[in-house]
């Protein structure tokens, strides 16, 4: 099967359907875009070679693997096709898509397996040495094949975090705007661990009026897939959807607010 239509039976297989892309190596982008045209959704694709463009719906980064973290955005959907073992330090890409994984999203790696035929004197990945790298960088695999001279690995996090704005309390949502709000309860939601406090950050623009304040308060939490807040903004709003972070509304006690959240 070609590596291509792998991606397409695996985006086609999946529940809800994808709705923002990043494509790493995506080289020209055309790929890229034949995606995001088919699942009318967002795309962003980075390789250090390609020319840089931005459209209405997709945008082109020269960027290298090892760097997608400062991309400062969430996706449902991170996959690299037959370029793996291009990366400088694959490891080190792995380890950062804790921060570009959205809310219950997936990673797809496909490239070509170790002893692959292609004429080209270069340095590929068994299909377990590519599985162990991935857990080994706090990934869980989903599922790991390999289909005549290529491979896929699928693999999702371990756990998400969710930025909860709470009163001084730390039991309460904070009934009021997400900015507004004096601490942030950071949780872990894990499929083998459950829903778990991890820490409480004070929101030190609690008070401030500045010009985008939304982008100064959530890069207190910026590690956070999520949001669970009462009010957020009207230009708050679409400033977080934009960068696909996963947006939550409720009031009440936090603890069963979050009972009733799930990767939806």
């Amino acid at each position: 099967m070609d590596a291509y239509d792998l991606i397409k039976r695996e985006l086609a297989a999946m529940q809800p359907a994808p709705k923002r892309l990043l494509e790493i190596g995506a080289g020209g982008g055309s790929f890229l875009q034949s995606l995001v045209d088919q699942y009318q959704a967002v795309g962003v694709g980075v390789d250090p070679y390609t020319a840089e463009q931005q459209t209405e719906n997709i945008s082109l980064r020269r960027l290298p693997a090892e760097d997608i973290a400062s991309l400062r955005q969430w996706f449902d959907v991170v996959f690299s096709v037959r370029a793996f073992h291009h990366f400088t330090d694959p490891f080190r890409c792995l380890q950062a898509l804790p921060l570009v994984i959205g809310w219950g999203g997936r990673c797809l790696l496909v490239d070509w397996h170790a002893g692959a035929q292609t004429g080209i004197a270069e340095r590929y990945y068994t299909l377990q040495e590519a599985a162990d790298m991935v857990e080994r960088a706090g990934l869980r695999v989903l599922s790991k094949k390999r289909i005549d001279d290529i491979f896929i690995v699928q693999a999702t996090l371990s756990a998400w975090k969710i930025a909860v704005a709470v009163n001084e309390d730390e039991q309460m949502i904070f009934p009021k705007m997400f900015g507004q709000a004096p601490k942030f309860a950071i949780y872990h939601f894990s499929p083998a661990d459950g829903i778990q406090l991890q820490e409480i950050r004070p929101n030190i623009y609690e008070k401030t009026l500045q010009h985008q304040k939304t982008f100064d308060v959530y890069d207190l939490v910026h590690d956070c897939q999520a949001v669970l807040s009462a009010r957020i903004g009207k230009r708050g709003l679409p400033r977080l959807q934009a960068m696909g972070v996963k947006l939550y509304f409720s009031q009440g006690a936090v603890q069963d607010c979050l009972q009733n959240i799930a990767f939806d």
